[in-house]
């Protein structure tokens, strides 16, 4: 009999997960978004997207087109990344940071995540919103 390939799911919010492992998280999807299955990166960086946040961003297909948008698209399929704290606080953590996109350009963002104060996922750590992503030229 032969062995199938079991699809992964997008790991979930959980409250072992410190602030920076879940934007590692996040990032590592989107830099290899199609793997194990298209758009698996942008599935896993909604697992993560506070419902806050999801209430201002809408739905999953809007979210979706978003990040394969002119705005975000650059997230997709990026080098590499690098994560460097700004703040955290019992209930926020603010990241920088800085990639090499997949056409070389270096990119900086902002990106904040919190912690969820009710329902399903209470007390972990979601994205409450990411900055957009500012090439290093246009940068001064």
């Amino acid at each position: 009999m032969p062995v199938i390939a079991e699809a992964r799911l997008p790991r979930q919010p959980d409250l072992t997960l410190k602030p920076r492992e879940v934007v590692k998280i996040q990032l590592q999807g989107l830099q290899y978004n199609n793997n194990p299955t298209v758009d698996a990166g942008i599935a896993q960086t909604w697992a993560f997207a506070h419902p806050a946040n999801r209430r201002v961003i809408g739905p999953y297909k809007r979210f979706a087109e978003m990040l394969k948008g002119p705005s975000y698209g650059m997230l997709l399929y990026h080098q590499s990344h690098w994560i460097e704290r700004i703040v955290q606080t019992l209930k926020m953590a603010l990241f920088r940071v800085q990639m090499v996109a997949a056409d070389g350009t270096d990119v900086s963002l902002k990106w904040q995540v919190a912690k969820v104060d009710s329902g399903e996922f209470t007390g972990a750590w979601m994205t409450i919103g990411v900055s957009m992503p500012i090439k290093a030229r246009d940068a001064i």
